[in-house]
């Protein structure tokens, strides 16, 4: 080495170059953290059970639904469904895909079906009630006179009731009634009736007149014309709902009452009809007022408002009890343990108490 580099040499490492340049200016790289063992690959997502509802008109329903829950995975954790809660589905099964997402980018999904049914449907449309005053809609309160009200009679409340209930379908019920008819005039009337409609179901309720008649036969005849219509509805391919007579009130017939329903009950037995009690509704039946039976006006004979309110209630109990069609989500299966089949024409059950007019 020459004295040159030797000077050189010295002086550089009187600054400080030597040491600088010996050691490096980068920091060693620093080990990542630990991940948390307990979050890794544990992100799991529990989708609801299968979702049901029916759609009353038709239309979508918005059907409510909690996200599923997400557990383990690292926080903080997404969680969303498609459809979306609330989304209106259409009628038939929608699969609904829900998936999680946490921030250390693990993910997890589950799948459940929404199903909606058809609207409730009736498997008969076509009603004729049948009868004298009392389906005509002569009202009588507990106090005052009775009157004609023709949108207080069963038939109406009846029908309005029906259709609420099963809003894509018309239901049909006539209200063919004659005030002061006697049962023993109304079989050719019935007979015409049935003709001219073709109902599916006959709501039969006479005899009320009959039991004032002096002499003649009356209740026996009554009661032979009562038998006739029922088997002639059903000739026609209608069933019958036979309807016993409300109780009445200080009246000399009121004695004749029960045993001329009891004549009425054996005919629904023996014929296979749908007996429906008024009698025994309207006897017990909590209405307004202070004179027992309650839902028989002051009159003695008319049932009030609320009497038809309940003949009317009645009926479509029993109606949908025995009609209402039973609705199969994509065919496969019954909807509810609720849902009825539709009974046979002609194969007759004593219905729970309904009541009697006149």
């Amino acid at each position: 080495m020459s004295l040159r580099s030797v000077v050189a040499y010295a002086a550089l490492a009187a600054a400080g170059w030597l040491s600088a340049c010996s050691e490096s200016s980068v920091l060693p790289p620093v080990a990542p953290s630990a991940l948390p063992e307990d979050k890794i690959e544990r992100l799991g997502l529990a989708c609801p059970a299968d979702l049901r509802t029916q759609s009353l008109d038709g239309r979508p329903v918005a059907v409510g639904f909690e996200l599923p829950p997400a557990t383990g995975g690292q926080q903080p954790v997404a969680v969303g469904c498609a459809p979306e809660p609330d989304h209106a589905f259409g009628i038939g099964s929608t699969e609904v895909t829900c998936s999680a997402s946490d921030v250390l980018r693990q993910t997890d999904s589950c799948i459940f079906q929404v199903t909606v049914l058809e609207p409730p449907r009736l498997a008969v449309t076509r009603f004729l009630a049948f009868g004298d005053s009392i389906t005509d809609g002569w009202i009588a309160e507990p106090a005052g006179k009775a009157r004609h009200e023709p949108g207080s009679a069963y038939p109406v409340l009846l029908q309005r009731d029906l259709q609420s209930r099963y809003l894509t379908q018309e239901i049909e019920i006539v209200n063919s009634a004659l005030s002061g008819e006697e049962a023993r005039e109304a079989v050719p009337r019935l007979q015409r009736e049935i003709a001219a409609r073709r109902p599916e179901v006959v709501l039969l309720m006479e005899g009320t007149n009959d039991l004032d008649v002096v002499g003649g036969g009356g209740p026996e005849l009554a009661i032979q014309a009562m038998d006739a219509m029922v088997l002639r509805a059903q000739a026609a391919g209608a069933d019958v709902f036979l309807l016993t007579i409300p109780p009445q009130v200080g009246r000399g017939a009121a004695p004749l009452v029960e045993p001329y329903n009891d004549a009425l009950r054996s005919i629904a037995a023996q014929r296979g009809a749908v007996l429906v009690d008024v009698h025994e509704l309207l006897l017990r039946g909590a209405c307004p007022g202070d004179r027992p039976p309650r839902c028989i006006g002051a009159d003695g004979l008319h049932p009030t408002r609320d009497g038809n309110r309940l003949i009317a209630e009645e009926l479509a109990r029993v109606i949908v009890d025995r009609y209402d069609v039973e609705i199969l989500p994509g065919g496969s299966g019954p909807v509810e343990d609720t849902a009825r089949a539709v009974a046979p024409a002609g194969a007759g059950a004593r219905a729970a108490p309904a009541g009697r007019g006149r």
